[in-house]
């Protein structure tokens, strides 16, 4: 609790001072921190927290790195040797995030190894990638990115990137173990070599029970498990995995990869598997998405891959599914600032229009448990909306376009008439007699009269069926009500 005497400044307390510095931008921060030494002591942290190389200006600020490495908690784009030399220089004891871009250079590499054996006791997050030729990349070596036995400390590794590099399916398993609080795991088109053949049937299995996300394709996963017989696939370290962001390469068909033996181990090795990410849409990806999985909850798709075998995969969970969305690449996390009505991407013909709306409007139409539909690029017209009727009524979350409703002053006016007409309706749920009961639906007629045809309007009433819609997004914006 802050006490303040009467005649004190507010912003001459260090606590408020302190808390101040977490919310401000590097640049205020650079200002307040020439304020005087005691501004400079709290807001020098906020301006050194976050170093990202790719920033205008870090380049040239990298001699003073040295001075402030205790500050600095996230690391983004090391991609030069000089950028290993900078940070090592500055000794970044509580460094939390780490993102590494690694080139063929086996110096390079060594001053990544000497970073990571510096760093590996703080670490929460790490992302290494490599965009060279596999073959040039050596092995990677995952023992550096944990503390050694013998100082009595473990990881506190939580997210795992490593992408397009090479690794053994042994060190794999080690990572794993030593890894305790991992939670995700992203090994995009690293390339695993697999355990000896004479191994096969006894593989290391360790299982981790924290892992509950994992990003690898299909081929990463079952490749061994077709290979050689009683072969265990990745799936069988992830007991408790719960979604699984993958895809199948063009040239994988059913002769590669049996759909019974895939199905088969996710039922056994992750009977927890709710929601998948399948960015392709090849025959064998949807069939594995139709056949492979029980009761999804949560799927997500590519919006280049919306077609109606797809909408047929994703139906045929339609009885347990609470989200549907679709991205347009392979981030996991919507961002109105992609699809906003500003940034063109509505460049589909007449027909792909019509053939994406139709699919979309399947499935809010057939999923009842629906509680998040996603499909920022879909744009739906509607006079098809109000022909049939949307059976999830426990929808919280939509994110679509509606034709028609294409500035910024209707969609506004939409999500105004849509808030005005909740508060309409909840007052019309608490009236206890007629004539209070009758007066607020008087106020729901005032707010949208029943002859007002505007699209803004019937997107409105459209909206004001779903008591427990929450979350609304048409085309820039997202607009949330309590």
């Amino acid at each position: 609790m802050l006490v303040m005497l009467d005649n004190s400044n507010p912003l001459e307390i260090p606590e408020l001072l302190r808390r101040i510095s977490l919310y401000v931008t590097t640049n205020d921060a650079t200002a307040c921190a020439r304020v005087c030494k005691a501004w400079s002591d709290h807001f020098i942290s906020a301006i050194w927290h976050i170093i990202d190389f790719d920033a205008p200006g870090v380049n040239r600020a990298t001699k003073s790195l040295a001075k402030h490495g205790h500050h600095i908690r996230v690391v983004k784009n090391i991609h030069k040797l000089d950028h290993f030399l900078a940070l090592i220089t500055s000794n970044p004891s509580n460094l939390r995030q780490l993102s590494v871009v690694l080139t063929e250079s086996r110096v390079e590499y060594a001053y990544f190894i000497d970073l990571l054996r510096r760093v590996n006791t703080s670490l929460e997050h790490i992302e290494i990638y490599t965009f060279e030729e596999k073959d040039a990349v050596p092995y990677f070596a995952v023992d550096n990115m944990f503390p050694a036995t013998r100082t009595g400390m473990t990881s506190r590794l939580s997210t795992i990137i490593i992408q397009y590099l090479n690794m053994t399916k042994d060190a794999l398993s080690s990572l794993l173990q030593n890894c305790p609080l991992l939670n995700d795991l992203d090994i995009r088109d690293t390339t695993l070599l697999p355990w000896p053949i004479h191994d096969g049937s006894t593989a290391r299995s360790y299982k981790h029970t924290g892992v509950t996300r994992l990003v690898a394709s299909v081929e990463q996963v079952f490749e061994m498990n077709q290979r050689i017989e009683n072969a265990s696939s990745l799936l069988v370290h992830f007991p408790n995995l719960k979604t699984w962001q993958t895809w199948v390469s063009k040239s994988s068909g059913p002769d590669n990869f049996s759909v019974k033996l895939i199905r088969d181990d996710v039922a056994r090795c992750c009977p927890l598997m709710e929601d998948v990410f399948m960015e392709s849409s090849t025959p064998l990806a949807i069939s594995i998405l139709t056949q492979a999985f029980d009761g999804l909850t949560s799927v997500r798709i590519l919006h280049s891959d919306f077609s109606a075998e797809m909408a047929m995969a994703i139906l045929n969970h339609q009885e347990t599914l609470r989200a549907v969305a679709t991205s347009l690449d392979e981030s996991n996390e919507f961002d109105g600032l992609h699809y906003d009505l500003e940034s063109g991407l509505s460049s589909s013909t007449d027909s792909q229009r019509d053939t994406i709306e139709l699919i979309a409007q399947s499935i809010p139409r057939h999923c009842a448990r629906l509680e998040k539909l996603e499909c920022p690029l879909a744009e739906m017209d509607m006079v098809n909306i109000e022909m049939t009727e949307w059976k999830c009524h426990s929808l919280g979350e939509l994110y679509i376009r509606i034709r028609g409703l294409d500035t910024k002053v209707k969609i506004d006016r939409a999500i105004h008439l849509w808030k005005d007409g909740r508060i309409a309706m909840r007052k019309k749920q608490v009236s206890a007699g007629h004539k209070e009961s009758f007066s607020a639906t008087l106020q729901l007629d005032n707010i949208i009269p029943p002859d007002d045809n505007s699209i803004e309007a019937h997107v409105a009433r459209h909206l004001l069926k779903f008591k427990k819609l929450r979350k609304v997004w048409l085309g820039w914006r997202v607009h949330e009500v309590m």
